[in-house]
């Protein structure tokens, strides 16, 4: 046995022999390069405050790609609408250098990357010292995806907590001692573009006042100075106020915007038996009346309930489809209003998805893909499956006629990089709220973007909100996108400044909304997560 083993060591021990040979020889010639690669290269312009030290124009990063003409020069891309000066002359870059090699001037060091008749100059050295190279960094126009192809690069732009944003409450970890709402902020809004350039949040709870329906600790009156809020798109910084004109706060329903950024209200609560659509091209302008419907879009159990939404696809100034909650039945029904040249049209359809809002949280949405008969649409449900206290969030794909054509199971499918099931499966899958109807409520929103449609859906538990991007018939998930999970707080956001925690208070989940110009090939998507605050994406169809 002895004579084996030796045997079995001596032959291990001239392989490894043999492979560290290898990989010095391997090593060697890597540290004879003298390259910055060509991937991984970005340029980041710097964060713009004012004199109040607030944020006025929050910092962008670039992709920067090799010519095609010669490998050692470098072009960002920017696009055609902003100014290279303004984004590029204190820039700071990021890239990889060949294994072992130094480069001068430093990496970290921001530059001036705006004059095309000067490109800043890099000297990459080798690591064995024996190789110089010299680089060229300067900038191009991005160039425009075809028509039809859909989006290219994009990014999260903004992110504010609901404290940042100015709302009342605290951050706390989970658990508390006492009370889960032992400290709560406003943790159901609805965002909305109002103008493109600005994203009003409605809170029900501060519209409304809050009866407490789950519970004496929720009881609230209501709070006009929170009940719609208006922030800058760029830099989340407060902007004003919004013009309602004549209308009350509290009479409002829900908001959205149309695929252009007009901002759209649902208004009229139960008692006034119908519904006063109105639209705002910007919030500094009076709302404009679309009109009355004569039924209620306010289908509320409780007083701040999740369960009410209002979703536009098209221009609501020239031809618009509004799709709103309309009573919960056991066929999953909503209303289908026309609006044309800004007026609605005096006949709405009830649509049928065939699907229960009875079961689970009791909500349901449904989002169209455009202002034609035979355009689909989207649906967000809480199946029956599970057991009583567990639900399945799916989103469908459907027909006109209510026929699907395509499903994905937000549960099963682990999207995100989360298997749903993730062992608290009362949050995970959505979920019962056992006292509000309407928790955990899953969103969708039918995008066209360059031509292409796409389905975004948002869900929201009490441990995490997601939200996940598909191609239009949910077969596959873009990458990039607002398509993440939110955790637990970070030690910087916990007060304590110990550990991370959780911020506490009840949840509804996500709200979206979403606009594009199509001038510019450019847009937002705008995220409310009841328990964090609101998350911005920047999207463009430049690449």
């Amino acid at each position: 046995m002895k004579l084996q083993y030796f045997i079995y060591t001596a032959f291990l021990g001239i392989g490894a022999a043999a492979l560290s040979s290898c990989e010095d020889d391997m090593t060697k010639d890597l540290r004879s390069d003298a390259a910055i690669e060509p991937y991984g290269f970005t340029v980041e312009s710097p964060t713009i405050y004012d004199e109040e030290g607030k944020i006025k124009r929050q910092s962008k990063v670039f992709k920067v790609k090799p010519s095609t003409e010669n490998g050692n020069v470098f072009n960002i891309r920017i696009s055609p609408f902003l100014d290279a000066n303004d984004y590029l002359t204190n820039a700071k870059p990021s890239f990889n250098l060949s294994m072992g090699a130094t480069v001068t001037p430093s990496m970290t060091e921001p530059q001036d990357f705006s004059n095309l008749d000067a490109p800043v100059e890099y000297t990459v050295t080798s690591g064995d010292g024996k190789k110089v190279e010299k680089f060229y960094v300067s900038w191009t126009e991005s160039e425009l995806k075809p028509y039809g192809e859909g989006m290219g690069d994009g990014e999260q732009s903004a992110y504010k907590t609901y404290v940042e944003l100015g709302y009342p409450g605290t951050y706390a970890k989970w658990p508390q001692d006492d009370n889960l709402n032992t400290s709560y902020g406003d943790l159901m809004g609805f965002p909305a573009f109002c103008g493109k350039d600005k994203i009003v949040i409605f809170s029900r709870r501060f519209a409304w006042g809050d009866n407490g329906d789950a519970g004496a600790k929720y009881a609230m009156q209501p709070n006009d100075a929170h009940a719609f809020k208006v922030f800058d798109v760029a830099t989340l910084n407060p902007a004003g106020s919004l013009n309602l004109g004549s209308i009350s706060p509290g009479d409002v329903v829900a908001i959205t915007s149309d695929w252009l950024g007009n901002m759209v209200a649902s208004v009229g609560r139960k008692a006034s038996g119908k519904t006063d659509f109105y639209y705002w091209t910007s919030p500094e302008e009076e709302p404009i009346h679309v009109g009355t419907a004569d039924v209620t879009t306010d289908i509320s159990a409780n007083s701040t309930d999740g369960g009410c939404y209002i979703n536009v696809a098209g221009d609501i100034t020239t031809n618009a489809v509004i799709a709103t909650s309309a009573p919960r039945t056991n066929k999953g029904q909503h209303y289908k209003f026309n609006a044309y040249r800004g007026k609605l049209e005096p006949e709405y359809t009830i649509i049928e998805t065939g699907r229960s809002e009875l079961d689970k949280n009791q909500f349901q949405m449904i989002s169209y893909f455009g202002t034609y008969e035979n355009d689909p649409y989207l649906v967000g449900d809480c199946s029956a499956n599970g057991s009583e206290d567990n639900g399945q969030i799916h989103i469908y794909l459907n027909n006109p006629d209510g026929s699907n054509r395509g499903e994905a199971d937000y549960h099963m499918l682990g999207y995100n990089g989360y298997m749903h099931d993730d062992g608290e499966q009362w949050w995970s899958r959505s979920g019962k709220w056992l006292s509000r109807n309407g928790g955990r409520r899953p969103t969708v929103h039918a995008m066209v973007l360059n031509g292409k449609p796409y389905s975004y859906a948002t869900t929201g538990t009490d441990w995490r909100n997601r939200g996940v991007m598909f191609d239009q018939e949910l077969t596959e998930v873009i990458p990039g996108y607002p398509a993440f999970g939110y955790g637990l707080c970070t030690k910087e956001k916990n007060p304590n400044k110990n550990e991370a925690g959780m911020w506490i208070g009840d949840s509804f989940g996500c709200m979206a909304d979403w606009y594009f110009d199509d001038e510019t090939q450019e847009g937002y998507v705008a995220v409310w997560s009841d328990r964090f605050g609101l998350n911005m994406f920047f999207i463009t169809c430049y690449e």
